[in-house]
């Protein structure tokens, strides 16, 4: 009987450490989905305020904070000036920044970032590793000269659209959404629209519950149609 015993706890032993190698092996990546993922907000003068702030309310407040650390980043520690009135220093620059998991770029004088070659060689570069990027407004124009839209959909202020088309034959302008998703980049149209591309990014990443509760804890009205999917699968 003992013996039954012994061989009994002995198989239920192996059993359980099997059990143990196997939830390892599952461990990180449950784990990767639940860990709290690095935005990084790119800053500059002349930078549109709710571009900037939308986004960056959005991320901040996503599922009670848990979700995502949030950051701003820029090409130097000097501070910036958004809409001549909010002055805002640069928590990284592009020399320490921690790495992105997800990267926006908002708009207002985004041509300050386009014509400096160290920040699109900085964009281009953290893009290849990050999980999604993201613009807002004419933020667009920033990874349209990247190459990061090149035979993508994308859209932007309609302020802009014009342009975007002139500048960047390439890119397919969209001007009847707010949000384009190629998969790993997207596009947000003006200003508010950032923020439905921030909880567009929510949804994907967490869940559309998780992105309702922060649109709700924000008191704004998501509308989740207003996104497009390409089903190009990005880059």
């Amino acid at each position: 009987m003992s013996r039954i015993l012994f061989a009994t706890a002995f198989l239920t032993g192996l059993v359980a450490a099997a059990s143990v190698r196997a939830d390892d092996k599952k461990q990180p990546e449950e784990r990767s989905k639940s860990s709290r993922r690095n935005v990084a907000i790119v800053i500059f003068n002349q930078m549109e305020l709710l571009d900037f702030a939308g986004p960056a309310e959005v991320f901040a407040a996503a599922d009670g904070g848990r979700a995502f650390k949030v950051y701003t980043v820029a090409e130097n520690d000097k501070p910036i000036k958004s809409q001549g009135f909010v002055t805002i220093t640069p928590q990284y620059t592009i020399e320490n920044c921690p790495r992105p998991d997800i990267l926006v770029i908002p708009g207002g004088n985004s041509t300050s970032v386009s014509k400096s070659q160290k920040m699109m060689d900085w964009v281009k570069q953290v893009s290849q590793n990050t999980e999604h990027v993201m613009s807002v407004c004419t933020g667009a124009f920033v990874l349209a000269r990247a190459g990061l839209l090149d035979g993508l959909e994308a859209t932007t202020h309609h302020g802009a659209i014009s342009a975007l088309k002139r500048n960047h034959p390439n890119v397919k302008v969209r001007t009847d959404v707010r949000v384009v998703d190629n998969g790993k980049i997207l596009t947000a149209a003006g200003v508010s629209a950032g923020i439905d591309g921030a909880l567009h990014v929510v949804s994907k990443l967490r869940g559309q519950k998780v992105a309702q509760k922060t649109a709700e804890y924000m008191e704004y009205r998501w509308q989740v149609e207003t996104a497009a999917s390409t089903g190009t699968g990005g880059r």
